[in-house]
């Protein structure tokens, strides 16, 4: 069974353009409904990579929810590689997103501002290192807009073992005013565990 987790962390508003992002926002809504445009004044990497994305993971998580309507700002899904620190790599090399665990920073390639090789670096946050050390992997990453404001979502993935039901059933009885309430614990040979009534106390209640 797979466990997913998502953050969102506010990228610095200087170094990612706003009007950039929504484009590729806009993109991504046409990529969801099964569009391809190519747009000639874009990196040729970033919609390469946003049409793989869609063709690969569609249906995943990391996209959230479908767009509702037309040109809707829907977030960009974004591929990540991994760098740890005994130099070991995982992902896709050309990977929009790197965290590099090594040196303790995230960087943004090409997805922040419409320039050649423009990068943008932040520092790596407690809540990934947190996830990693817990077994878990972040595969997949989203870039857009937050109240006119630039985000980055991580989503974290990792194995857990299925939830498995104990069979013991917790019963409560709401019963006469005299005999109160009562509960019961019934083990999965249908047998009472445990059992305990609450009664209240009538004379305290008839003497006010």
């Amino acid at each position: 069974m797979i466990a997913k987790r998502t953050k969102i962390i506010r990228l610095p508003k200087d170094k990612c353009d706003v009007g950039y992002i929504t484009r590729l926002m806009a993109l991504t809504n046409l990529a969801y409904r099964g569009h391809e445009v190519w747009v000639p004044d874009l990196p040729k990497e970033i919609q390469h990579h946003l049409y793989g994305s869609f063709k690969n993971f569609k249906g995943s998580l990391v996209f959230g929810t479908k767009p509702k309507k037309w040109l809707a700002l829907t977030w960009v899904p974004l591929k990540t590689l991994r760098i740890y620190q005994d130099d070991s790599k995982k992902g896709d090399p050309n990977a929009p997103i790197v965290l590099d665990f090594k040196s303790g920073v995230i960087r943004l390639r090409k997805v922040c501002r419409n320039e050649p090789r423009y990068v943008v670096t932040i520092p790596m946050p407690k809540w990934v290192i947190d996830r990693i050390k817990e077994g878990g992997d972040i595969k997949f990453a989203r870039i857009g807009l937050k109240d006119d404001e630039p985000y980055l979502a991580l989503t974290a993935e990792r194995e857990v073992e299925p939830y498995q039901p104990s069979g013991y059933i917790l019963a409560v009885d709401v019963n006469a005013w005299n005999n109160g309430v009562a509960y019961g614990i019934i083990n999965p040979n249908n047998r009472i565990a445990e059992y305990s009534p609450l009664r209240p106390n009538l004379r305290l209640i008839d003497t006010r």
